[in-house]
This record gives C-alpha cells, structure tokens and sequence, in this order.
C-alpha cells in the first residue's frame, strides 16, 4: 500500500506539467537577443509617428503574450486567432501577422525575415492612415494602428521559419495588450499632442518620446504644467487648477469655457 503513495505523487506532479504545458504553452522560438530587437523596432516606430502622440506608452515584452503567439505561429495558420488556455494575460488581446515568402531559403530564415520585415510592413500602412478623419485610404490599416496604439503596453511575439511551412514563408504572429483597435476613446490610436504630456499614469516621465514607468526618479521629466498647474518635478505631476485635466492639465473643459476660466485662475494665481 505504501508503495502506491510515490507513485500517485508522481502521477500528479505529470499532471501538474501537463496542466501547466496546457495552460502555458510553450516558450518564444526568439533569443533574448531578437527580443530586445523586436522591441527597440515598435518602440522605434513608435516614436515616429506624426503628428506627435502625447500618450504614447513604451511597450514591454510579456513572456504569456509571446508563449501564446509562438503556439498560433505553430499551427502555420495564417488567420487571426489564439491558442486554448484556461486564463488568458489580457480580457481582449490585440494581434499582427506577417508571411513573408521568398524563393531564398537562407532569407526565409534570416533574422531579417523574423524581425525587420513585418515591423516594416505593418509600419508601412501608415501610408493609408489619415490622422485628422481617422480612415484607411487604402487596403488596410489595422496593423498600422495596433502597432501605434497608445495605451497597449505590452508585446509578445513568436515564429515559425520558411521551411517548417507548407509553401515556405516565414510566419510572425505578435499579440499586443491590452489590445488596440477597439474601445476607440480618443477616436484615433493616439492622442495629438506634446509627448508624454498625457500619459496614462498623469506622471510626465518620458523616455524619448514614450511614457514610462520610473522607480527610482533618475529619469527625464519634460512635463510642462499648463494653466496655472504646479510642477512636483520630484514625481513628475502637474497639480492642476480646478476643472483642468491630463499630466500637464491641458484639457477637460470646453474651448470657450477655457478660455474665460485660465484667465480667471491665473489672475488669482498671480495675486497669491
């Protein structure tokens, strides 16, 4: 009888790998090195959008966004979609695709292929975007948008090399959360403006461009406080006068009702 216990212990510890290999999936096909390769090209893209975004989050790699995008990428599926799991990162996970054929084998699986190309092509989309309307002038803009949204925060990618696929191409699927291209509040995947002037957090820390999350207040904070809004450069915020909102306390009223009331303040400001 006693015989049984191990036995059932180790019954359950496989189980528990199997759940686990379940609900988890497997590990990015990417080195540590493509990582920080594909990163530095969204932030890098993210940083050229025009007009200038005020909003602009820099993206962080999450390990169960890449896991469940290299499962996608297995199944040589090319169609939006993700793998079964018990608890996803995000309620709504945002998702690009990129198959990139060549009759050249050694191109197919370059790290040009897996990295340069799709971020290129999806950012090349910007071509069809126009800011101002919100409207794709062209055949499509989705990638373009989700790869430029604002408050998705969040990158994780995967692949499948050309000749693991039937009809060799080189398969890239990256999941974003929280995801882009739905919930549009502001309209556009961005909002115009001054960088890092209306960050999320309502903190101002920027890293060229893109709102981060500081811990140690050693980073830079360009924040300018509008209408008559104090600066506490020690957490980069903005204390702002009444009815004023945003980081830099830019926005949140009518632009007549603005108008009267930061003349108002900075009147009494000025007198204080």
């Amino acid at each position: 009888m006693r015989a049984a216990k191990p036995l059932a212990r180790l019954q359950a510890l496989l189980h528990f790998h199997l759940f686990l290999l379940w609900t988890h999936g497997r590990k990015s096909d990417y080195s540590e090195e493509e990582i920080q390769i594909l990163l530095n090209l969204h932030n890098f893209y993210r940083r050229q959008v025009d007009p200038p975004a005020a909003n602009m989050q820099k993206l962080e790699w999450q390990n169960e966004l890449a896991s469940m995008a290299q499962d996608w990428a297995d199944t040589c599926t090319f169609e939006h979609g993700q793998p079964e799991r018990d608890r996803q990162p995000f309620e709504d996970i945002g998702q690009n695709l990129n198959k990139f054929t060549s009759s050249n084998l050694k191109r197919l699986d370059s790290l040009e292929a897996r990295t340069h190309i799709p971020l290129r092509t999806w950012w090349d989309e910007v071509t069809w975007y126009d800011f101002s309307s919100d409207q794709c002038l062209g055949p499509i803009c989705g990638h373009y948008t989700q790869l430029v949204w604002a408050r998705t925060k969040y990158v994780g990618c995967g692949y499948l090399n050309g000749t693991r696929c039937p009809g060799k191409f080189t398969y890239v699927v990256c999941n974003y959360g929280p995801t882009g291209n739905i919930g549009l509040n502001p309209k556009q995947p961005y909002i115009r403006g001054e960088p890092c002037s209306k960050c999320d957090s309502r903190h101002g820390w920027c890293d060229d461009k893109l709102c981060i999350t500081c811990t140690d207040q050693a980073c830079a904070c360009p924040l300018k406080c509008k209408n008559c809004g104090i600066l506490n450069a020690k957490n980069c915020t903005c204390t702002c006068t009444e009815g004023w909102d945003y980081a830099d306390c830019s926005g949140g009223l009518s632009p007549d009702i603005q108008t009267v009331l930061h003349a108002h303040q900075c009147a009494i400001q000025n007198r204080k």
